[in-house]
């Protein structure tokens, strides 16, 4: 009996050490959502501002980051909350932020030992050769944040934004060449501690596609689009399926749980995959401007895949 208590204290630990085991996330005490978008945690994070991203949870549970978008000078920036001791502190700025600079879009990587960001910060006092924003990533440890380093600059010239990883290290991000409107999703796949040069998906259309969430085994890729079929608001969010031939479905709008005759912006799934959150300025007023956060069970994407399978 010892001796199987032994092992079975040895399992425990080994699982522990080990990081598979799934972690409870508190979604800031809210009320899940069930089949329809609900706001999330008014006054905390939808608020007056103009929220500018969707939160992004570590797989831990223990931080959560989104953008914030001053007006009327635009200027984006990063707020933080981090899970101590059963409760959330309140919104604060990163320790890396840069505060003369515009930052946008965090996102972790699937281990969470990274986030990734958009930003027009500068290397160096000196650093004027690449105008707007780029990508980097910040490493997340046991002392807080590291000093963030600009990514691989096959990848990252300048004009970056939104971007995603896959639990193979494959990334996928936004080019948006300033005041175009023809903004389009990329993937520079990773191999031996190397990002490819990057390629323009087949899911791009004429028109602005941006905010791609691609899903850890890449199954699926989620982004807003204002041109596609079916279109209820200035954009929408959209859905596409990996084939069993690698290639990409045609992108489906994802449909009135989701979009409305607003503007629905910034997919992101949770890191247990249980929620999908997003923007959109349905609830604006002349009084209030700007987008809300909301989320809807995560569900609704396996009901869109079973369509796309039937169809």
């Amino acid at each position: 009996m010892k001796a199987i208590n032994l092992i079975f204290v040895a399992t425990v630990i080994a699982c522990n050490q080990s990081g598979d085991q799934k972690v409870g996330i508190d979604y800031l005490g809210q009320q899940p959502p069930v089949d329809s978008a609900a706001l999330f945690a008014p006054g905390v994070i939808s608020t007056s501002s103009y929220e500018h991203s969707a939160p992004a949870f570590s797989p831990d549970g223990k931080t959560a980051l989104w953008t914030v978008m001053k007006m009327p000078s635009y200027h984006t920036m990063l707020l933080e909350m981090n899970y101590e001791n059963g409760k959330w502190s309140s919104p604060h700025s990163p320790s890396f932020t840069d505060t003369a600079a515009n930052t946008v879009y965090p996102s972790f990587s699937p281990d969470g030992k990274h986030l990734y960001f958009s930003s027009d910060r500068k290397l160096s006092m000196n650093d004027t050769s690449i105008k707007g924003n780029r990508l980097w990533k910040v490493e997340r440890n046991e002392n807080g944040w590291a000093a963030p380093i600009l990514l691989d600059t096959v990848v990252s010239k300048g004009g970056e934004y939104a971007s995603s990883v896959a639990d193979n290290g494959n990334l996928y991000f936004t080019y948006g060449p300033h005041r175009s409107p023809d903004w389009n999703i990329y993937i520079s796949e990773k191999a031996a501690d190397k990002f490819s040069k990057p390629t323009r998906l087949s899911i791009n259309s004429a028109g602005y596609e941006d905010g791609p969430f691609i899903s850890p085994d890449e199954s699926y890729l989620i982004f807003e689009s204002d041109n596609g079929e079916n279109i209820k608001g200035g954009t929408d969010l959209f859905i596409s399926f990996k084939n069993k031939d690698g290639q990409w479905s045609k992108p489906k709008n994802m449909g009135s749980k989701i979009n409305t005759s607003y503007f629905e912006r910034f997919a992101r799934v949770s890191p247990d995959g249980k929620y999908l959150f997003f923007g959109s300025n349905r609830n604006q007023t002349e009084a209030q401007r700007g987008f809300d956060i909301f989320w809807i069970d995560a569900a609704v994407i396996e009901q869109l895949r079973n369509d796309d399978k039937q169809n």
